[in-house]
């Protein structure tokens, strides 16, 4: 593997490579952008939206009296997506944080692929993070991930280059990416820290800085110190811990999504997405990169051969373990932290390590591995696009109701299911005022649901949409299994069934349409 690189490329290819690499990254990012907001997005639309942005820093880490808290992460994306938000409450504006931060960390993976794996294997690295499934999800996700992991990557990218350079300003930037990193997203700790122990342990001129920064990085999160432990300890927390099962089996399904598949399970296996036809082609990548390693270690010897990488891949090796091993040893002795979306700050991090090892297999056989791996991912990614791994199309769902519905009519709406509250899909997305009725899930608006909140029956709500007389009474579902079609309701006394409407997704969405005279 060639010899990191510190300072950028003479050759213009690579920076267009990359400027290019961007540019698609970008393109998928943004059409993804424009689904639906989707569970957890509904509490930031919540947090986000009808306040001022001190209001977000104190709603954030509010306690309620049962115990739950509306976010069990920290403040810094919340108040990033206030400041989008107040060009207009849309999906694409809400998520506005998270479409920078993808975009921006293409070219800042290729920027620490030079400090750490080289130049080639760092194109490499940016082609797999703008195509990633994993990325491009939640590169257009409003949640803290995204900007999370470009924190990460700024965090490394910073201390690389102060240790390069030995200039303060880099210190400085290490320990506020640090700090920024932390109040995005708790579990980016167990890289922050992994950085700190390879400092420590291989660069022993740069203690004292380090420590420093660090020390200024922990110093920077204490006024938010009381708040992070009100979601630690939050009953929101022991929810999420008891919905994400410690075993064998959701750890390597949690792992294979993380590295190469959709990051919600229930849309289908590694099969499915990236498919068979890109598993294959990361099958042979292996097989390509095994025949050269085997062959770079004839020639060379087995010690020589080694020798040729850096020590700065340890380094990459550790930021990539750091993640998965933290949180499985929390999730054995207390909260379960593990799962697809918590792996999220190791992720860069597996980036460049596969890309350092597709590489290493020699300059003719690793471009053939490095090309295999990257069209795998561009299959990957062209499912991502397809209607039936989109978020639940609540959008068109809303439209049709918007569009249809006349004065007075009713809307049974059961698609809240999938949120934590008190916001479901329809809330973020109904144009018109119209008589909205929940079932299945609390009616409280003002603050996210608790176990003492009553969960309103179906035929309740029903029955309160009845009680003014419409002329048409809408009832939206989503559809959680596959191939599943629209429940059959139960006639509505009075009514008739007059029109159904089914939208595709890894989750589906349905309207029907009841009329008065049945």
């Amino acid at each position: 593997m060639p010899s990191p690189v510190s300072r950028p490329a003479s050759s213009r290819i690579p920076l267009a490579l990359v400027g290019a690499l961007t540019l698609i990254g970008i393109a998928l990012r943004l059409y993804v952008a424009h689904q639906t907001l989707f569970a957890d997005e509904l509490s930031t639309y919540w947090i986000v939206t009808g306040r001022s942005l001190g209001g977000v820093w104190s709603i954030v880490g509010h306690r309620y009296q049962w115990g739950a808290t509306p976010e069990i992460s920290p403040p810094l994306y919340f108040m990033a997506a206030w400041l989008t938000a107040q060009l207009g409450h849309t999906a694409e504006l809400v998520r506005g944080p998270s479409l920078v931060a993808g975009a921006v960390s293409i070219p800042v993976i290729y920027l620490l692929g030079l400090r750490t794996v080289g130049r080639r294997a760092a194109l490499v690295a940016a082609a797999i993070t703008a195509l990633s499934p994993f990325m491009v999800y939640y590169s257009a996700e409003a949640r803290p991930y995204a900007l999370m992991m470009l924190l990460v990557m700024l965090s490394t990218l910073a201390m690389l280059a102060a240790v390069d350079e030995g200039r303060t300003r880099w210190w400085v930037l290490y320990a506020v990416a640090s700090c920024a990193a932390i109040y995005t997203h708790y579990t980016c700790a167990f890289v922050l820290g992994a950085q700190l122990v390879w400092l420590l342990g291989t660069r022993s001129e740069a203690r004292r800085p380090a420590l420093l920064a660090n020390a200024c990085a922990v110093a920077g999160f204490l006024p938010w110190s009381t708040g992070a432990i009100s979601e630690l300890n939050s009953t929101t927390t022991a929810i999420f811990s008891a919905l994400s099962p410690f075993t064998a089996s959701y750890v390597r399904t949690s792992v294979e999504h993380w590295a190469l598949g959709y990051p919600y399970a229930d849309a289908g296996g590694l099969g499915v997405l990236p498919g068979r036809a890109a598993l294959v082609l990361l099958g042979l990548a292996v097989i390509v990169v095994a025949v050269g390693f085997g062959i770079g270690v004839h020639r060379q010897g087995l010690k020589l051969w080694l020798a040729r990488f850096d020590s700065r891949i340890l380094l990459v090796l550790a930021l990539l373990l750091a993640t998965p091993i933290g949180e499985a040893a929390v999730s054995v002795f207390s909260t379960h932290l593990f799962g697809v979306r918590n792996l999220a700050a190791s992720w860069p991090a597996l980036a460049l390590f596969s890309a350092a090892m597709l590489v290493a297999s020699g300059p003719r056989l690793g471009i053939a591995a490095a090309g295999l791996a990257i069209v795998a991912f561009a299959i990957g990614v062209a499912k991502v696009l397809d209607q039936h791994f989109q978020r639940p199309n609540v959008q068109a769902l809303a439209g049709y109701i918007d569009r249809h519905a006349a004065p007075g009519d009713a809307v049974v709406d059961t698609t809240i299911f999938s949120s934590p509250g008190p916001l479901g899909p329809l809330d973020a997305t109904l144009e018109r005022h119209l008589r909205l009725f929940r079932a299945y899930a609390p009616a409280e608006r003002d603050h996210p649901f608790g176990p003492l909140d009553r969960i309103v029956p179906f035929a309740e709500a029903v029955s309160n949409a009845r009680a003014g007389h419409p002329s048409r009474i809408f009832i939206t579902e989503l559809i959680y299994r596959p191939g599943a079609g629209v429940f059959q309701r139960s006639p509505i006394p009075g009514y008739r069934l007059v029109a159904t409407r089914a939208y595709p997704g890894f989750v589906g969405s349905a309207v029907q349409v009841f009329a008065r005279g049945g």
